[in-house]
C-alpha cells in the first residue's frame, strides 16, 4: 500500500523521478549526522527546482495546490484514525452482545476485522513514511520559492 505522499510525489514527477529522488534521499541520509544545511544547497532541492523552473505559474500553482491537499489528507487519516478504533471496538461488543448465530457473528467479525486492518495499514503507511514525508517537505520549499506567496 502506497502512502499519500508517496502518491503525490509519483503523479507529480513520475516513477523514474520518485525512485530516483529516494535513492538520492537515502544515500543522503546514509551514515550521516542531521546537518545544518538548508534544502537549497542538498542535491534534491536543485534537481526539483531545475525540473520545475521551466513550468508556467499555473501548473506551479495546481502543483501546490494537489500538495497541500495531499499534506491534509494525510493529517484527516490521522485524524480519524482514532475515531477507526473506536467504532471497531463497539462493533465488536455489539455483535457479541447480539448473540446471533454464530456463523454471522463470525462473518461479520471477520468483515469488520478486515476493514480494521485496512484502515490501520492506511495509518501506519502514513505514519512512518520518513523518506516520503522529507521528500514532501523538498518539494513544498521548491514550491514555495518559485510560487508567488499569496498561496502560502
Amino acid at each position: 500500500m502506497k502512502n499519500v505522499f508517496q502518491k503525490c510525489l509519483r503523479r507529480d514527477f513520475g516513477e523514474y523521478e520518485y525512485l530516483l529522488y529516494v535513492q538520492m534521499c537515502r544515500e543522503e541520509l546514509r551514515g550521516q549526522t542531521p546537518e545544518k544545511m538548508s534544502y537549497e544547497n542538498k542535491p534534491i532541492y536543485q534537481h526539483m527546482y531545475q525540473l520545475l523552473k521551466q513550468e508556467t505559474p499555473e501548473s506551479l500553482t495546481d502543483r501546490a495546490e494537489r500538495l497541500l491537499d495531499t499534506m491534509h489528507h494525510a493529517f484527516q487519516i490521522g485524524r480519524q484514525f482514532f475515531s477507526v478504533i473506536i467504532f471497531y471496538i463497539l462493533s465488536n461488543i455489539v455483535l457479541i452482545g447480539l448473540e446471533l448465530d454464530y456463523t454471522v457473528t463470525c462473518i461479520s467479525l471477520s468483515l469488520i476485522g478486515a476493514c480494521f486492518l485496512y484502515k490501520l495499514v492506511e495509518f501506519l503507511t502514513n505514519k512512518y513514511c520518513f523518506i516520503d514525508a522529507y521528500l514532501v517537505m523538498v518539494y513544498k520549499a521548491v514550491l514555495e520559492k518559485l510560487q508567488p506567496p499569496a498561496l502560502y
